[in-house]
């Protein structure tokens, strides 16, 4: 069993992974819009649209403009979110001497490593505390208990699970792995060439609910990260004619 979930698993993981995301994202280009429902003001051409998307995407600005204390709480989970990531790929891969490739002349090989699990660990940290922030709003919050669905509070544990298991790899000696047995099952997977997997039952269960995150993430409201594109885009696209009824805008009768 444990062979399965650690060698034939992760395929079928990453399939339906890529292959859920492909099919939302498609389900989302064939929709048809019907009206203009480009919010007023809009932006004037393609690069202001863009510009101003993507500083919504990374400023999380509707949140923080409409609901200040869930961007106390959501805004530091998605920024630790995607440095984790980052650095899993590059600090695997680089063995954790990412910094000194970037730096050789400023960044020794240790100093790197040691700046790759210093920061892996604070933002870990970050991670952790603000799931379990939007986790405690969640209950606690009359508002948030009446629009919140089982599947809500179960992908904030998934989430939950697995920070915590990273946390307790980094933080308790002897718990976790290296970034060479790491790298080498890993790399086994993606060349299709299976390795041994670390002797290590934290880094099988974090690797498992890892899994299953990925597994779950399509067919879920974690697809947000993608549909935040799509829906800023609606709304926030150039016209060059304004619709009817907006301000400004004056009423033809031809």
């Amino acid at each position: 069993m444990k062979y399965f979930l650690v060698q034939i698993l992760p395929y079928f993981t990453v399939a339906l992974f890529l292959g859920g995301i492909v099919w939302r994202i498609w389900r989302w280009m064939i929709a048809r819009i019907v009206h203009n429902i480009t919010l007023s003001p809009f932006p004037s051409n393609w690069v202001a649209a863009i510009l101003w998307i993507l500083w919504q995407m990374v400023a999380f600005w509707n949140v923080l403009k409409f609901d200040p204390w869930l961007w106390v709480g959501a805004w530091p989970m998605h920024v630790a979110l995607f440095s984790i990531l980052g650095g899993h790929v590059l600090g695997i891969y680089t063995l954790g001497t990412q910094f000194h490739l970037l730096f050789p002349w400023l960044v020794t090989e240790a100093q790197s490593e040691r700046a790759s699990e210093f920061l892996g660990t604070f933002f870990g940290i970050i991670f952790f505390v603000a799931l379990l922030y939007l986790l405690i709003r969640r209950l606690t919050l009359t508002r948030m208990k009446v629009i919140s669905s089982t599947s809500d509070y179960l992908h904030l544990l998934l989430l939950l699970a697995i920070s915590g298991v990273g946390n307790y790899m980094r933080l308790v000696e002897g718990a976790g792995i290296t970034y060479a047995e790491a790298k080498t099952f890993l790399a086994g997977l993606f060349t299709f060439n299976p390795q041994p997997f670390p002797d290590n039952w934290f880094f099988f269960t974090h690797f498992l609910l890892v899994q299953i995150l990925m597994i779950v993430f399509p067919f879920s409201k974690l697809m947000h990260s993608f549909g935040i594109m799509w829906e800023r885009w609606i709304v926030n696209r150039p016209y060059k004619e304004a619709p009817i009824g907006l301000p400004g805008v004056k009423l033809r009768l031809d």
